[in-house]
């Protein structure tokens, strides 16, 4: 499974903390969840949000920021959760020490979730009728019938490996 898709597949459940132990926020692509990396005027998504990544003057979220992925020189940098169990740093450190986790790019973590959130937008148009004509309401239907499958199929991959990983431990 790809590292976009596996982000597409955990949308809504995943979290990112920093190394501290602050919480920094829902990885979702819903811009109204209080919790979501993706509202754009929360504590987790704004640029002004004290726990937010994207803010530019926090130590969670700017270029000399202790725990910021944005610091090429962090060496404490977020880790994306999933299930309770670290899944990803994100960092743009390429010299990070990741444990065997998978490194991501802030700025790609921050694009997934906002392309999923303009999808949902785009369906919430449709079907408060907002849409204008008929190519624009079949354009965000198949969009959304992709993000499903998508979700979905990695979803239950992501469940299998779960299962068999935990039947080694048992």
């Amino acid at each position: 499974m790809s590292t976009l898709d596996f982000l597409v597949a955990i949308n809504g459940i995943g979290q990112l903390w920093a190394t501290d132990g602050q919480f920094l926020g829902l990885l979702s692509s819903d811009q109204n969840d209080l919790n979501s990396i993706n509202n754009l005027y929360g504590v987790y998504g704004s640029q002004n949000g004290l726990y937010s990544i994207r803010n530019s003057c926090s130590i969670y979220g700017g270029q000399y920021g202790l725990y910021s992925p944005y610091n090429v020189y962090c060496h404490n940098p977020p880790i994306i959760f999933y299930l309770g169990q670290p899944a990803m740093i994100v960092t743009k450190n390429v010299y990070a020490q990741t444990n065997g986790l998978t490194v991501i790019d802030p700025d790609l973590l921050l694009g997934v979730y906002a392309q999923n959130g303009t999808i949902i937008a785009g369906l919430i148009d449709v079907v408060c009728g907002n849409v204008a004509t008929t190519g624009q309401t079949d354009i965000v239907q198949a969009q959304l019938e992709a993000l499903t499958h998508r979700s979905q199929t990695n979803a239950d991959m992501i469940n299998r490996v779960m299962q068999s990983t935990s039947a080694l431990f048992r």
